[in-house]
């Protein structure tokens, strides 16, 4: 990761993704830390409001299943009620472009 980051000169929330789908140890092992991280957050989340869906949104959501299976498997471990259907995990259709354009859509001037 250290060589790609140097190579590359740029750092971001998908450097360690994109290292560790190359095989990098140290790549993979702050990826699977992430993931367990936020899967905290939405266990939390899901035995608060016990809601029917979560969608994940930002730019780390472009990752798809390479993030959303594990987290899946975290979330659904952490569920409280086993008895209900698993809630659906998935990533926004608008990633990372939410925001601007909820701001268009609502008259918001930037």
């Amino acid at each position: 990761m250290h060589k790609w980051i140097q190579e590359n000169c740029e750092v971001s929330g998908r450097t360690a993704f994109d290292c560790a789908k190359m095989g990098d140890k140290t790549a993979t092992v702050v990826v699977k830390r992430y993931i367990r991280y936020v899967s905290y957050g939405l266990i939390s989340i899901l035995n608060i409001f016990q809601p029917s869906k979560i969608l994940i949104s930002g730019g780390i959501s472009k990752e798809g299943d390479y993030l959303l299976n594990p987290l899946r498997e975290y979330v659904y471990a952490g569920d409280y009620n086993k008895y209900r259907e698993k809630i659906k995990i998935e990533a926004a259709t608008l990633f990372n472009d939410a925001g601007i354009i909820g701001a268009e859509l609502s008259g918001c001037r930037l």
